[in-house]
């Protein structure tokens, strides 16, 4: 009876302290911004480390930490000195175009007056009086709506960025912290499995195996999204001769990142600035933006993401307003992938309630449907010998 009562009050102890760390990180949400971006680089960069470390000769079994260290300073030199190179190739390009545009802007704002001058006449000549009533008090009432629920977000998103000092500080220290988490990453598990109460440490370590897997697998591919998406956008556009064809490629890899409605998203600011410059170039562009979007949906998403995340698309829009509306910019980013992980734990923890073991359970997820997965017992985990002990 006393044992059983210990048990339970250390269960008590852990849930409790698992709730406080996600209150406290929620509360400082704005410092861990930084942090948030250099788990999403480690995630991207860890595989690469992992068969880097192959080629790197091991000595001594307690030199493990050195290699792994050595492989990931590498990659973070090859990475980033790629990454500096690429900023002062394009650099001067986005000068050049930026440069260009605020030339043409005069120009560009002028036109832009004009062509909606002309049409504004033409819809005014063309529909009876009594429709256009209608149709303004519609229109406006949508142009509120939306631009109301834009500055919402924009200043969520503000707020939770400059609410303190942490987020610059944090930024400051992100290239240590990126190193530390990559080079200890395969400790992190077996550190927590170990200090879990021994009832629940088979549980632990297949939850955190669901939700580190699910969370690699939809970071790496909205990243070769973003990038292909990017590129494939940029490069056309600037066939065409659109200005800062540049940055709208930028902005359509960046707003890939979010689930459905990324890509309809990135397509706005590309359409409205041709619109306004060369309405000539309109069907052509938005052409451009119907086959990189057509290519994504029916030939990279499917072959880079797969079923990471297995979910209707309804549930996914719903998922977006609902987190669009809680966190702002950031809710739009994260909310789905976090989604994902819950739904796997809930399911995990409601077989294991039905009394599947937890090796059945974490077959049955969604990540393992369909395909041949053997349950985390590699080198980097406890065995269910000791899970148990």
């Amino acid at each position: 009876m006393i044992r059983m009562t210990a048990q339970r009050t250390r269960l008590a102890l852990w849930l409790g302290t698992v709730g406080l760390v996600c209150l406290v990180m929620f509360t400082a949400m704005g410092s861990l911004i930084p942090f948030a971006i250099g788990a999403i680089i480690a995630y991207a960069l860890s595989p690469i480390v992992d068969r880097l470390m192959i080629l790197i000769p091991l000595t001594k079994p307690s030199h493990e930490s050195w290699r792994r260290g050595l492989a990931v300073l590498i990659v973070f030199l090859v990475f980033f000195g790629g990454l500096t190179a690429l900023m002062f190739t394009l650099i001067p390009l986005a000068v050049e175009q930026i440069a260009h545009f605020i030339d043409q802007l005069p120009t560009i704002v002028q036109s832009a007056r004009d062509q909606s001058t002309g049409l504004m006449q033409q819809y005014r000549e063309r529909t009876p009086q009594e429709l256009q009533v209608r149709i303004d008090g519609a229109v406006g009432e949508a142009s509120s709506a939306v631009a109301a629920y834009a500055g919402y977000l924009v200043q969520q998103t503000l707020l939770t960025v400059t609410s303190t000092v942490g987020f610059l500080f944090g930024l400051a220290i992100l290239p240590f912290w990126m190193f530390y988490v990559m080079r200890d990453r395969n400790a992190f598990t077996p550190s927590i499995v170990r200090a879990a109460p021994a009832e629940v440490r088979a549980d632990v370590r297949m939850m955190l195996a669901l939700s580190d897997r699910l969370l690699g697998r939809y970071i790496r591919a909205q990243i070769i999204l973003g990038v292909v998406v990017g590129v494939a956008t940029g490069v056309l556009l600037a066939l065409l001769g659109v200005e800062l064809s540049l940055g709208l490629g930028v902005w359509a890899g960046l707003t890939e990142m979010v689930p459905i409605i990324g890509p309809w998203i990135g397509a706005i600011p590309g359409l409205i600035l041709v619109a306004a410059v060369d309405p000539s170039k309109l069907p052509w562009v938005a052409l451009v933006y119907f086959i990189v979007q057509q290519l994504e949906n029916n030939f990279l998403v499917p072959r880079i993401q797969g079923d990471a995340l297995n979910m209707h698309p309804a549930i996914v829009i719903l998922l977006l307003a609902v987190g669009g509306a809680v966190w702002g910019l950031l809710g739009l980013i994260v909310f789905i992938p976090a989604a994902a992980i819950l739904r796997e734990l809930f399911w995990y923890l409601d077989r294991r309630l039905r009394g599947e073991t937890p090796e059945v359970a974490f077959a049955a997820s969604h990540l393992n449907r369909g395909t041949h997965q053997e349950t985390p017992l590699s080198s980097s985990l406890p065995d269910a010998t000791e899970a148990t002990r």
